[in-house]
């Protein structure tokens, strides 16, 4: 199969921050080429001279009104726009932002500012896959098409029947396949799990349960580095996994209760994203842990103590290796 061509990108910000994503971009192999403008007139210009795949805009930073009419325009004529923003600014004022016809905006892939330094790499190689798929959805028909046209026009100049019958029935399983596409998403990766866990648990509970999960045949992912954050990299982990398993230990103390517990915020917001994407659910709790947040759908509950956790881990595990119907 031929590589994939790398992306042109152009980055218009008037902020200094964009220095770290200009590293980010420069080192990652599906970029080809950056051009960075921190002027608004300069980046129009460029983006008219030139046929840049990416364009990374902060409307903050360069005049909402203006950037956002030209971020609606080049993604409507089929480049990828990223605002690069800090998103708890735009929350603030999100009646502004997305007035009108900048409604539009909500559409458009979004990078938020306040990525943590550890986590930039992974948020910003989501952030291009997203823009390579949206370029590849918006030039692929015009491609195919006019190379359809040309092999047909050869056809007929040559009155070749075959060639003629072997180009529509191409065309015939492409339109099949993208109609099933349509109604199928992303196939997850066979007996892969996401495991969400506290950071600080790394080298107790999650070596031991990482272990179990291997020996049984299972390819464990994390959001490793994430560090409470969870961004488009750690959704798209958690959506491509077969299974989710989430090891919810004691964060902090309720106020005024000695027997109850909260987990960690980031625990909760991932196994919401493992619901939306109806992933099979498995969850082990510690004893004193209180709020684990709604449950829906499709899922296990196993409860620990540290001296039983190892039970309890071979349960969920078993429980994993039942669902997927080997041994």
């Amino acid at each position: 199969m031929p590589a994939l061509s790398r992306l042109t990108v152009l980055v218009c910000d008037s902020v200094p921050a964009v220095g770290q994503l200009y590293e980010e971009l420069t080192r990652s192999p599906l970029v080809e080429r950056v051009v960075v403008q921190e002027n608004l007139d300069e980046a129009e210009r460029a983006a008219a001279e030139t046929a840049f795949d990416v364009v990374i805009v902060d409307p903050l930073s360069t005049g909402l009104t203006r950037t956002g009419d030209l971020a609606l325009g080049w993604s409507a004529a089929g480049i990828a726009v990223v605002l690069y923003v800090d998103l708890a600014a735009v929350e603030q004022q999100a009646s502004m932002f997305y007035r009108g016809a900048r409604s539009g905006l909500k559409e458009i892939y979004t990078l938020d500012k306040r990525t943590p330094a550890q986590m930039l790499t992974a948020e910003t190689e989501a952030m291009l896959i997203a823009c390579r798929d949206f370029r590849l959805l918006a030039t692929g028909p015009a491609r195919t098409g006019q190379l359809f046209a040309q092999v047909r026009g050869i056809a007929a100049e040559t009155g070749d029947d075959k060639l003629k019958q072997a180009v529509e029935d191409v065309g015939e399983i492409r339109a099949l396949e993208m109609a099933r596409s349509e109604l199928t998403g992303p196939a997850s990766a066979a007996r892969s799990v996401f495991l969400s866990y506290r950071f600080t648990e790394e080298n107790g509970y999650v070596r031991g349960l990482s272990g179990l999960l291997e020996d049984r045949g299972f390819t464990v992912v994390t959001g490793r580095r994430a560090d409470g954050y969870v961004g488009s990299a750690v959704l798209n982990r958690i959506r491509d996994c077969e299974y989710f398993v989430s090891l919810m230990t004691r964060a902090r103390r309720f106020a005024g209760d000695e027997e109850k517990y909260a987990t960690s915020a980031w625990l909760i917001e991932e196994k919401g994203a493992a619901l939306a994407f109806r992933k099979y659910l498995v969850l082990l709790v510690e004893e004193g842990v209180d709020d684990i947040g709604g449950l829906q759908g499709d899922w296990q509950l196993h409860m620990f103590t540290p001296t039983t956790f190892t039970a309890a881990a071979r349960d969920a595990v078993a429980q994993l290796v039942d669902r997927g119907g080997r041994a």
